[in-house]
């Protein structure tokens, strides 16, 4: 298993609805920082009827071989919530290393 950062995200709708939206896995916190400040500028002045936002704080993650290797590639991947889930439930993400 390979470290990285696992940061939840959650989808804002203007009639106050918040639902989960996946999360984004990074190789290291500038990575994750980096990521954010992409999604975050590419908005506009006027808040839209809905948006990403960030859940709390990047949490160190470790993710199987075959993960890591497209992350290396791709510094940042972005899975939505059933992807989310799977990878988790296969154990392809655990939030404790094996021991």
């Amino acid at each position: 298993m390979n470290k990285c950062i696992f940061q939840l995200w959650e989808e804002s709708q203007r009639d106050g609805i918040i639902l989960s939206d996946g999360c984004s896995v990074h190789l290291n916190e500038n990575e994750r920082d980096t990521y954010i400040k992409i999604i975050y500028s590419q908005r506009d002045s006027e808040v839209p009827d809905s948006y990403d936002r960030v859940v709390g704080l990047g949490v160190e993650t470790f993710i199987s071989d075959i993960l890591f290797e497209k992350l290396q590639k791709e510094k940042t991947i972005r899975l939505n919530e059933i992807e989310k889930n799977n990878l988790i439930s296969m154990e392809e993400i655990l939030f404790k290393p094996n021991t």
